[in-house]
């Protein structure tokens, strides 16, 4: 704890000072889960971690932001019986500076990112990024993402580019462009991803398509489209998730695909007990498909349930249910799930848990 408040409090107290503008905000995360592994030994943990947001609006085209995340914290896990050790990380530090006569900001320093379904990146990178508006719907960025540092006097890092354009409104459209360099054994993938949405009353939807360039060796060409549908009928909502990949599948930085479920994907309420995923439309040879179908009916104002059922080729199928609670509305949630899984090899699996989650 004396090493957060070194941390902490002088960070508080210099952005409070030079403040034209202060905002703090962050999310404390405690879950529990009992399951079983892929050789059908039962396990369980709870674990825990807290993010804090810190804005600073130094000047009017000026900001600096922070970000702090204590844990991840899985309870008495250490050397000894009883570890109550906390490791803080700096996630996020940057200034973003407005260009206000070009339309443009800049961030530079440590910066959070994804891409629109977290198929490529949804993760911390140290790098620069732009950001520029054309007109009223036209919002443009280009990013450079440092992936590895060499020796300081050799040509031997990993570098990422990417181009992001994206047509706002009732029916957007966009493209990302990835470029991937390994100046050390000359590796490079080129990523064409473009996307199109569609936002109506009661109806979305997210489609993204892929067409991957890979030199690791040998040249390979990968394939592959997401697509997301949410329906909303007031009584309830439905909701499919289905991705396919072909060739080599997709070249990817640090993923982060949501698909519902746990067993065999990464569900909302908890992204630490997928068991099969391990992004299996990545470099894959062989066809993939996943397919997932969603439902979720609220039956109070502060309460809803859901549930999820989907097949993932050549690996299983598995169904989820679970309760989603509003302890006290926008600030502090609640969830409760379970789900069964049952592998192409007849392997069963089982997961039940719950997610405190305060958001402030």
């Amino acid at each position: 704890m004396k090493k957060i408040l070194i941390l902490i409090i002088p960070l508080l107290l210099a952005m409070s000072l030079y403040a034209v503008d202060f905002d703090i905000s962050g999310e404390n995360r405690t879950r529990a889960a009992l399951f079983n592994s892929i050789t059908e030994d039962d396990g369980a943990f709870i674990d825990n971690r807290f993010n804090l947001y810190l804005d600073s609006q130094l000047h009017r085209d000026l900001c600096l932001h922070a970000g702090v995340q204590v844990g991840d914290v899985t309870w008495g896990k250490g050397n000894a019986g009883f570890d109550t050790s906390l490791e803080v990380a700096i996630k996020e530090l940057y200034l973003d500076y407005a260009i206000r006569s070009w339309d443009l900001n800049i961030q530079f320093g440590q910066l959070y990112w994804r891409d629109r379904m977290g198929l490529i990146i949804d993760d911390y990178f140290s790098g620069i990024m732009l950001e520029k508006t054309f007109g009223e719907n036209l919002n443009t960025e280009f990013a450079m993402m440092k992936g590895r540092e060499g020796a300081e006097d050799a040509n031997d890092d990993v570098n990422y580019f990417m181009i992001h354009a994206l047509m706002d409104g009732d029916m957007p459209w966009g493209t990302y462009l990835f470029f991937y360099n390994d100046a050390l054994t000359d590796d490079y993938a080129l990523t064409l991803m473009p996307y199109f949405g569609l936002e109506l009353e009661n109806l979305s939807v997210d489609t993204n398509f892929w067409a991957d360039y890979q030199e690791y060796n040998d040249d390979k060409i990968g394939i592959g489209a997401a697509v997301k549908a949410k329906l909303d009928l007031t009584d309830f909502v439905l909701g499919a998730d289905v991705l396919v990949a072909a060739k080599n599948g997709l070249s990817v930085i640090s993923p982060w695909y949501d698909n519902g479920l746990y067993i065999y994907g990464i569900g909302e309420h908890h992204d630490g007990l997928n068991l099969y995923w391990n992004n299996p439309y990545t470099l894959n040879s062989d066809f993939f498909a996943s397919m997932v179908g969603e439902i979720k009916v609220p039956f109070k104002y502060d309460m809803q349930f859901f549930g999820h059922a989907g097949y993932l080729i050549d690996t299983g199928m598995e169904v989820n249910a679970g309760l989603e609670y509003e302890l006290i509305p926008d600030l502090f949630n609640m969830a409760l799930y379970g789900a069964f899984g049952l592998n192409d090899d007849e392997t069963k699996n089982y997961a039940f848990g719950t997610t405190l989650k305060l958001e402030f």
